[in-house]
């Protein structure tokens, strides 16, 4: 076979691979398995469901605590829970609720909230990609 014949069919696999992979991504994304993060507090990257007892990161939302923040009205919360959720690294357990941190001094993290109550948390997540570095200016 010559190099005419089979660098066409070399590229159409290779086509035809990373449409499968697409394809595989975004299933696993609209079944809530696989989350992609482009926010600049924490790693961007592709993020995997787990188990609370394996998970680095978290997703969660606002509770009636948080009103009186100036960002309450624009993310997940009891008014609003289908809005936008958090999502930060896990920086330790404390008697059912989760410190959590963003890379940045000005995340809205534990930092700013106080404790995750378990109640607010939506997600556990594991990294499975993640690229470039963090927003230490956020």
């Amino acid at each position: 076979m010559s190099a005419s014949t089979w660098i066409p069919r070399l590229v159409l696999l290779g086509a035809a691979l990373f449409a499968a992979l697409l394809a595989a991504i975004g299933l696993a994304a609209s079944r809530g398995l696989l989350l992609g993060n482009a926010s600049t507090s924490v790693p961007r990257g592709l993020y995997l469901r787990a188990d609370p007892e394996k998970a680095t990161y978290v997703t969660f939302c606002l509770g009636e605590r948080h009103r009186s923040g100036t960002w309450y009205r624009h993310l997940c919360s009891p008014d609003d829970p289908d809005g936008v959720r958090i999502f930060k690294r896990v920086s330790e357990m404390r008697e059912g609720n989760v410190i959590v941190e963003g890379d940045g001094p000005r995340a809205l993290d534990s930092r700013v909230l106080g404790p995750v109550r378990a109640d607010e948390i939506r997600e556990w997540w594991v990294p499975v990609l993640q690229f470039g570095a963090t927003d230490h200016g956020e």
